[in-house]
């Protein structure tokens, strides 16, 4: 009979440190969320007096919580689409190296290494009611401060911080495609705009889809641009889910409201998942 071969102690041990972590900061809390939505908290979010599915029935009726909800979809197709739509435009422009093209692909990237408070800080500069955005196009809004605007407002400085990310897998991918395919095309008769739908797109579409989910997901975790501009006003216009979040438990010391609306995101964000996950087999090509 053939020996069955001894296992060695060493990769557990090394495995075991990130299993404790992912433990103690990922799934205890998700857990323990859970369970808070059953309970009425204290100020310090500790269950004090169970009230069964009454959370999810108060929070689901609530006004607040349906604007907070159609919020953050909004939120979430703008940068999205926008994130995605600028990008792509950015990384066609610099799919060909060129004389000086690292000056410009860097200038495109470099969003990337700018921090959300000097983000904000300019923003609200250009995008006051006196900023430069209004004295070029010589209206007079507050941008951040109307419940028609703020909202958009946010997502088109989402974009700007958060497109360079997306700019450099585009462009990774782009750059991949093989020449002799565009060659072909162009010897064929397609203009540019044939040769990037047919011919590039196809060929970069693990990181053309790559990029459209991680907008699309990283949008409905977006916290600091909103707490930083507009604090969930005005008249809660842009109180999307995750600042509903923080909000709840931290202003209001309502942690059993927030573990359902914590809940809410976290459906919101499997669901988009699982599409993304049905549609990459029907329409992504892997080389």
């Amino acid at each position: 009979m053939r020996k069955k071969r001894k296992q060695k102690p060493l990769p557990y041990l090394l495995l075991l440190p990130m299993v404790i972590l992912f433990g103690l900061f990922t799934f205890y809390p998700f857990i323990r969320s859970i369970y808070l939505t059953f309970f009425i908290t204290d100020p310090l979010g500790n269950p004090s007096s169970f009230v069964g599915f009454s959370n999810f029935e108060r929070v689901f009726t609530d006004e607040g919580f349906v604007k907070s909800l159609v919020s953050t979809i909004k939120f979430a197709a703008m940068v999205g689409i926008g994130t995605f739509s600028v990008a792509i435009v950015l990384a066609l422009l610099c799919m060909h190296p060129r004389r000086g093209s690292k000056i410009y692909q860097t200038m495109y990237a470099l969003p990337i290494a700018v921090a959300s408070v000097p983000v904000s800080a300019l923003a609200s500069y250009i995008l006051s009611k006196y900023g430069i955005l209004n004295q070029l196009l010589g209206i007079d809004i507050g941008w951040f401060s109307t419940e028609q605007t703020a909202l958009i407002a946010c997502a088109a400085v989402t974009i700007w911080s958060s497109v360079g990310t997306s700019f450099i897998f585009l462009l990774v991918g782009f750059r991949n495609v093989p020449e002799d395919l565009l060659e072909c095309s162009r010897l064929d008769g397609a203009g540019p705009i044939r040769r990037v739908l047919n011919v590039v797109l196809p060929l970069a579409s693990p990181q053309v889809f790559f990029v459209i989910f991680l907008n699309i997901v990283n949008s409905f975790k977006a916290f600091a641009i909103i707490k930083l501009l507009t604090q969930k006003g005005p008249n809660d216009s842009t109180n999307i889910l995750v600042y509903a979040i923080y909000s709840n438990a931290f202003l209001r010391g309502r942690f059993e409201t927030a573990c359902v609306y914590s809940l809410v995101l976290c459906a919101l964000i499997f669901l988009v998942t699982r599409v993304q996950l049905l549609c990459e087999k029907r329409m992504v090509y892997y080389q």
